[in-house]
């Protein structure tokens, strides 16, 4: 991920804003009420970097930050299938992958899913499998964590690689930020900087780019 200044954010984000005013009248000169556009602008673009990143395809998404860990078992350890904490500020999987699967996963299903429901059937066959395997995110008592389904051989496999997005937050005057949606970002941020101040022309038309830059 890119870490990027907020302070040349909202530079690029007022120059979004100027290109799609439909007449002269300067940004500036805008009613919005008691915050200044500076200050909507800094606390939408965490915002937007949350929207673009949760929605951008994946193959647009970088490697993130890693969580490996130790990992827990389902039951017996031959069954298989297991779990791994996640990260307290984790937002979005970018990659898992067990040892002996023979590719990673990117989508993780959710636990209210009938997809999820199969997983912890009594018959192996219909349950994920290193050929074709399948991650969930669930709420445990120890927080948010990944199971996965399912491995040949408990302990003897381990995580081989395990990455993901966090929760965009401004640390220092600067935020880590995917770098092939730093452009989408921008304009996503412009357009709820838009609707903050009452201009839904322009929102619209600063979010019909960032669904063409994300295409």
């Amino acid at each position: 991920m890119k870490k990027c200044s907020i302070i040349e954010l909202k530079r690029r984000v007022r120059i979004a804003l100027d290109q799609n005013m439909a007449n002269p009248q300067l940004i500036e000169s805008l009613d919005v009420d008691t915050l200044s556009l500076d200050d909507i602008i800094s606390e939408e673009i965490p915002i937007a970097a949350r929207i673009v990143e949760n929605s951008a395809p994946s193959r647009l998404l970088d490697g993130g930050l890693d969580f490996r860990g130790s990992c827990g078992w389902h039951g017996a350890v031959g069954y298989g299938s297991g779990f791994i904490a996640l990260p307290k500020d984790f937002m979005r999987l970018v990659s898992f992958k067990m040892s002996d699967w023979d590719y990673s996963v990117s989508e993780a299903i959710k636990e209210n899913s009938p997809a999820y429901e199969i997983q912890h059937s009594r018959y192996p066959g219909v349950r994920g499998n290193p050929q074709k395997p399948v991650v969930a995110i669930v709420m445990q008592p120890i927080g948010l964590v990944l199971e996965f389904f399912s491995c040949t051989a408990g302990r003897d496999v381990y995580v081989k690689r395990a990455r993901y997005i966090p929760y965009p937050k401004v640390i220092d005057g600067n935020i880590n930020l995917c770098e092939n949606l730093i452009d989408p970002i921008v304009y996503q941020a412009a357009a709820n900087v838009a609707l903050t101040i009452g201009n839904a022309d322009m929102a619209t038309a600063l979010g019909a780019k960032v669904k063409t830059l994300l295409e």
